[in-house]
């Protein structure tokens, strides 16, 4: 009897720090969670449109996902607390303050990853899809799909286990993930910063996102970084990410300035389409000497 009461007074403890939210923060923090996804909108649009990934680097894609995902694996497990008071301490107006920071990630992994899997899909047997680039993406989808189902698991059966020691490891591995999607967020622009440099024009990469997700990103790690029992582990790799995407915005309007991307980007569709047109009539003439043989 005397543990139960320990054990509800260490609870009780714990959540205090959710039990004071304010109006004013948790709609903030409500509208960022919905402007984080509808910040996506316009990259999600411009590739259905396009129906091509060109100007996108894969590495860039999955780098990103990868990046999205530990993430949401970090805040996932970092805000297990809060929803254990959820369920017994909290009120639903405090339980949903106090996952707000929750939803923000979510969101953006899922519209993150959404782009990803548009470059995969939506652009198959387009005549404007680089065949090398979506051979490539293919590749890196299977490398996705390894990595969320073996973190999957990984988090699954720690948290099933009930075990101590397996979760002071999985706390351990909330951080591990945090520091992975920094490192993720980082390197990722690297591939397209030399795509984009190479090319001389955004294609596929949406201007727009750009223009919503830079100044966001500031103010996102700002609100991360003032959560009730906030880690640096859940804040930075957005910090990160929105200094490297400012850098990226900064030579995106550059070209736009400097070159005609218009030009650019119309001239490289119609080598992409030909160069697809004589890979098909290759392949149609290779097929037709095997049925004859």
């Amino acid at each position: 009897m005397k543990d139960t009461h320990s054990k509800s007074k260490r609870m009780a403890d714990s959540c205090n720090a959710y039990q004071s939210p304010t109006v004013p923060a948790f709609v903030a923090g409500a509208l960022l969670a919905v402007g984080i996804f509808a910040s996506y909108i316009p990259q999600h649009i411009k590739v259905i449109r396009r129906r091509s990934s060109e100007g996108l680097s894969p590495g860039f894609l999955l780098l990103g996902s990868l990046s999205a995902f530990s993430a949401f694996v970090n805040i996932f497990i970092v805000t297990i607390p809060a929803r254990q008071c959820c369920r017994s301490v909290l009120t639903t107006f405090q339980c949903s303050s106090s996952m707000v920071g929750f939803f923000q990630i979510l969101l953006q992994a899922v519209g993150y990853i959404m782009i990803f899997l548009l470059c995969v899909f939506a652009t198959k047997n387009s005549i404007r899809e680089p065949s090398v680039n979506h051979e490539k993406l293919l590749v890196n989808y299977r490398i996705l799909v390894a990595y969320v189902v073996l973190n999957t698991v990984l988090v699954v059966s720690l948290l099933l286990s009930g075990n101590n020691a397996n979760m002071d490891f999985l706390y351990f591995f909330a951080d591990l993930s945090g520091v992975l999607s920094t490192i993720f967020a980082i390197i990722q622009y690297l591939p397209q910063l030399w795509t984009t440099f190479s090319i001389k024009h955004a294609g596929s990469l949406s201007i727009p996102m750009m223009c919503l997700q830079t100044p966001g990103g500031y103010v996102w790690s700002y609100s991360l970084y003032s959560q009730p029992n906030s880690v640096w582990s859940s804040w930075l790799p957005y910090f990160a990410a929105a200094n490297l995407q400012l850098l990226l915005l900064s030579m995106c309007l550059y070209f736009r300035w400097t070159y005609p991307t218009k030009l650019l980007e119309a001239n490289a569709e119609l080598r992409i389409a030909e160069e697809n047109l004589s890979n098909s009539h290759r392949q149609i003439i290779v097929d037709e000497t095997s049925s004859l043989i």
